[in-house]
């Protein structure tokens, strides 16, 4: 990766204005999409295609029609055996759970999964693909349960949502587009990126000094495993001119106690995340 291409999007920017950290992963142009995240770093995600989509939708289904033939098999069951109990017919409260757990699992269940596992679905998960909004920031649940409820305009469209898909920069199928949401690849995503050492003693004395309860959320994580990758393929000032912005923010959020480099300091917070207590004496 070239030194241009690390500040390409953050050239025009006043001076005044923290510059973008532009990071480059692997990855045919036709698809990828750039995010800036709210740490002000871009990511050129790979966007998950149709077929892939496709294949983690059946496993969810197989998923939730397993499920659901287990659950309905319960409800029968402890139902008869409350019948027996007071001498009553319960039918109508058998036809009620199953009504209920049939809305849950088909409304309900895949958009809860998605808002509160990091926008994935089983299925999602099994192939590697998560659901984001556009601005890189994790999806909320009006967002996946709009996106779930359009699906059936997806299955309405057969092939035309593929087409639809095909001819917009995201990939995106008509639940995504309305609800502002991408479906990235993450298996993709992580070709390319290695674990990365350093020998800098300064690096092992500033990781030791980061408070032990600061956790990196996934997209500072992501930005400083690739700012890690590459920083020896710039120039110790541009360097300097990258990670200041970005370690400003993070210093502030971790109350580091001292100034310090912030080359230095992202490489530090990069030891502590990924190799844990091995970065301290």
């Amino acid at each position: 990766m070239s030194e241009e291409s690390l500040t390409q999007n953050g050239a025009h920017e006043r001076e005044s204005t923290p510059r973008l950290l532009v990071v480059d992963v692997p990855g045919a142009l036709d698809t990828s999409y750039d995010v800036v995240a709210p740490e002000n770093v871009a990511f050129q995600y790979r966007l998950a295609g149709p077929f892939v989509r496709a294949a983690a939708y059946a496993w969810d289904l197989a998923i939730l029609g397993v499920y659901f033939v287990a659950s309905f098999m319960t409800i029968l069951w402890a139902v008869v055996r409350i019948s027996r109990l007071f001498s009553s017919d319960m039918i109508w409260l058998a036809e009620t759970l199953i009504i209920v757990n049939a809305i849950f699992i088909f409304w309900f269940a895949l958009p809860i999964a998605e808002t509160y596992f990091h926008g994935k679905t089983l299925g999602k998960k099994f192939m590697g693909l998560r659901v984001i909004s556009t601005t890189g920031r994790p999806i909320s649940f009006s967002q996946a349960f709009v996106r779930n409820i359009l699906r059936s305009a997806d299955l309405t469209l057969g092939v035309f949502s593929v087409l639809i898909m095909a001819i917009n920069n995201k990939m995106a199928r008509v639940g995504d587009l309305v609800t502002g949401t991408i479906v990235v690849n993450e298996r993709l995503q992580r070709k390319g990126m290695t674990k990365t050492t350093f020998t800098e003693p300064v690096i092992a004395t500033v990781a030791s000094n980061i408070p032990d309860d600061y956790v990196a959320n996934e997209t500072t994580l992501k930005a400083l495993a690739l700012y890690a990758s590459r920083r020896l393929e710039i120039s110790s000032a541009r360097r300097y001119e990258i990670a200041a912005p970005f370690a400003a923010k993070l210093v502030k959020r971790t109350d580091f106690p001292y100034q310090v480099d912030p080359d230095a300091f992202l490489c530090a917070l990069y030891s502590r995340s990924f190799e844990g207590d091995s970065t301290r004496s």
